[in-house]
């Protein structure tokens, strides 16, 4: 199977119909003779399929996408890395909104995506090392299409079919996926890093929104202005023992929580 539209992203799928996660498949995959970049392993089912933070992802059998992508961005200096996690949510954000008719799709810090205030995809990207540059990313991703019930840990979940209330193709759904994410990665491979920048900024979620959020547990109201170069969330909180002279830079999103 092979996508079609692409220079490279996707000329090799991997079609799997049980696997317990296909970023540690393309690891495995990595290990032993490393396929050439946009080698893709797609799953029908994910038994243990991982989110942020070793969380699980949870999906229905054969109705959703769990796909992984091997990547060769050797182009990106280790610190600069979370280029390649804008670029995929900014990817997975422009199919959602092209599926979904323009809805109000936005990018959750730092890499779900959201159609109003659900989710509707998740994003783990792993990198190999090498020195001070990225030998081997794989960019695994899970995007709801067809799932109409989701686990009750999960509650703000919904998919392309509770939206759009029709079911859609896997197969055309992976393929203009592919597309996106090849586009935004031939952006960042020519360093056009303001446009990359620009656009993930003006999808991100709540931005520029003075909202109520746990910072480290302790409840203030907070707006967001941006997010580092580095990857940190940037936040102006009204919270004296919180603020700073500069806006509160959020690290791991586990120390934050929109209430």
């Amino acid at each position: 199977m092979a996508a079609t539209g692409t220079l490279f992203t996707g000329h090799i799928i991997e079609k799997l119909d049980r696997v317990d996660s296909t970023n540690l498949y393309a690891h495995n995959l990595l290990k032993q003779h490393p396929p050439a970049e946009g080698y893709t392993v797609w799953a029908l089912e994910q038994f243990a399929g991982r989110g942020q933070r070793g969380n699980q992802w949870l999906t229905e059998p054969g109705t959703n996408l769990t796909f992984s992508v091997i990547l060769h961005p050797r182009f990106l200096p280790v610190k600069e890395q979370f280029w390649l996690t804008k670029v995929m949510a900014l990817a997975v954000a422009e199919y959602v909104s092209f599926a979904l008719g323009s809805l109000d799709v936005r990018i959750k810090w730092p890499n779900d995506i959201y159609v109003k205030d659900q989710k509707i995809a998740g994003i783990l990207i792993e990198n190999v090392l090498e020195q001070s540059t990225i030998k081997y990313s794989v960019a695994g991703i899970g995007l709801n299409i067809n799932q109409e019930v989701f686990d009750p840990s999960v509650p703000n979940a919904t998919s392309l079919k509770l939206i759009a209330d029709k079911a859609f193709k896997l197969e055309d759904c992976l393929n203009s996926l592919l597309i996106s994410i090849e586009k935004y990665y031939l952006e960042l491979r020519s360093n056009n890093y303001k446009k990359i920048d620009d656009a993930y900024h003006k999808l991100l979620y709540r931005r520029g929104v003075l909202c109520r959020l746990s910072i480290n547990g302790k409840e203030c109201k907070g707006t967001i202005k941006g997010v580092s170069a580095s990857g940190h969330l940037l936040v102006d909180t009204d919270d004296t023992a919180l603020k700073s002279d500069e806006a509160l830079e959020i690290s791991d999103v586990k120390h934050l929580v929109f209430l």
